[in-house]
């Protein structure tokens, strides 16, 4: 067994240029789909215009201007999700479950006016607590036979097209093609002065596990007030924070003994993302007429500026030949680093059905290539420009409704977050519909909503030029708990 150590020391200067970060990871921490009480998730998160619900503080803070007393609230969100996987007409399917808390948080209701003394400010509202931005745990599943390339072979292009000397690839390359190259995978004929290896056509079975855990959280800390009836406002200050971990096992194996000395390569890669940001919301709700709302709030760029990732990898490699099987390490690698996500924009309108029920609707703008990496210590310019070159600038859209029956509720939302994607080619739509049911009494309430997600997406196992996309399609179902007291 061969195994490379190299201390920090030695490894620092070669960490300036080799990064974790990719545009898919912006794109990753983008995204959000705004979750909290079941109340909220009960009408897909449609309370722009509607308010009084504390997740409003992470949408539209105007919303805590509509409170009429003080609130405490908590929510559990135990989460099923589902993936089935096409790859090369092969069909796998995976499966994690995990329960986490959807929110937790105080609303703290003042009344500026002495009794008998209506002034124009009718109500002043603080809060604090968080909400859940977006929840990152899942597994996915890969397996197919591939007749055209392997791993190794696309390992191969990129040395010959480098023109890399052997004795460099450990350092260009410490995270995986340096690994192949230590383990066997990869040789180098002398002659023509080109690497090679023993699949260069396929003939494998590939199968790749990807398991995700994490979440997005925002703390939030909020103000807001009641201008005599007719317009409240609200101010957020956020604070979210990303714990992202992802672990992965790459397998190849010959499907025959058609392929000369090789047997089966597998490749682990791990990777952690840590960070910190802060952000700013306004809105406002404006009531013309008794029957209807109108809201509309803006939400700052969010400034992570202490992002840090850790990773590592390794290498594992058989053949018929045993003395020539191998394993090899890679280094720990890690980087700080600072990250930008996008400027968004909310306009919202709901229609209050007298004392029966509501219907209202969200609309979100948001512009996925605005988000940005930087560093003190290096460029980012190559990952930006694909950045803004590979997504663009839609909408998301938000539809709820909430009936009475006494001191019950009946709710049901849809939500649709469009492709971020410039071209089709991975069109990761996502879909959601929901429905739910809550009690509601002087100083007590409790809901609970079921939701259900839908998003396709494509994902290459190595270079897109060599191997087909394997189509995922990513099911979640939620069930949200809230329960909640007033006071």
């Amino acid at each position: 067994m061969k195994k490379i150590i190299i201390l920090f020391s030695l490894i620092c200067g070669m960490m300036d240029m080799i990064f974790a970060q990719t545009a898919e990871d912006a794109l990753r921490f983008s995204r959000v789909y705004y979750s909290g009480t079941a109340r909220f998730n009960g009408l897909s998160g449609a309370f722009g215009a509607v308010g009084a619900d504390f997740s409003t503080l992470a949408t539209n803070p105007a919303g805590i201007g509509l409170y009429q007393a003080s609130e405490m609230t908590f929510t559990i969100a135990p989460v099923i999700a589902n993936t089935s996987t096409e790859y090369n007409g092969a069909t796998t399917t995976a499966n994690r479950v995990n329960c986490g808390i959807g929110n937790f948080g105080f609303v703290f209701n003042l009344k500026p006016s002495a009794k008998g003394n209506q002034g124009i400010l009718k109500s002043f509202n603080l809060a604090f607590g968080f909400n859940r931005q977006n929840d990152f745990n899942n597994q996915v599943s890969i397996n197919g036979y591939n007749s055209k390339s392997s791993l190794m072979q696309s390992y191969v292009n990129e040395l010959n097209a480098n023109g890399t000397r052997p004795e460099f690839i450990a350092e260009d390359y410490p995270f995986d093609i340096g690994l192949a190259y230590n383990t066997n995978l990869i040789a180098y004929d002398t002659a023509p002065l080109k690497y090679y290896c023993d699949a260069p056509y396929g003939g494998v079975v590939q199968s790749k596990t990807i398991n995700s855990y994490g979440s997005m959280n925002e703390i939030d800390i909020s103000l807001g007030g009641n201008i005599n009836d007719k317009l409240y406002f609200g101010f957020t200050f956020g604070v979210p924070t990303i714990h992202y971990y992802e672990n992965s096992v790459y397998h190849e194996s010959r499907a025959s003994d058609t392929i000369p000395n090789f047997i089966s390569l597998t490749y682990r890669y791990n990777l952690q993302t840590q960070g910190t940001g802060i952000n700013v919301k306004f809105g406002l709700i404006y009531r013309p007429a008794p029957w209807v709302r109108v809201g509309a709030s803006i939400h700052t760029p969010t400034w992570y500026p202490n992002m840090h990732d850790e990773w590592f990898s390794s290498m594992q490699s058989r053949f018929t030949i045993q003395d020539w099987n191998a394993t090899s390490y890679s280094p720990i690698g890690y980087y700080d680093y600072r990250m930008t996500t996008p400027f968004r924009a909310m306009g919202s309108v709901a229609f209050m059905i007298g004392a029966y029920g509501l219907v209202s609707a969200d609309y979100e703008y948001v512009n996925y290539s605005q988000a940005r990496f930087n560093s003190s210590h290096d460029s980012y310019t190559d990952i930006n420009d694909q950045i803004k070159s590979t997504y663009q600038s839609w909408g998301n859209l938000r539809i709820g409704t909430e009936w009475r029956l006494g001191n019950f509720r009946l709710r049901g939302g849809f939500a649709y977050f469009s492709n971020p994607y410039v071209t089709g080619s991975n069109n990761t739509e996502r879909f959601q519909a929901s429905g739910g049911f809550g009690y509601r009494a002087n100083h007590f309430f409790a809901d609970v909503t079921y939701v259900w997600t839908k998003m396709d997406q494509e994902y290459y196992l190595y270079d897109r030029d060599l191997v087909n996309a394997s189509v995922i399609s990513n099911y979640t179902h939620t069930v949200s708990t809230t329960i909640g007291f007033r006071f």
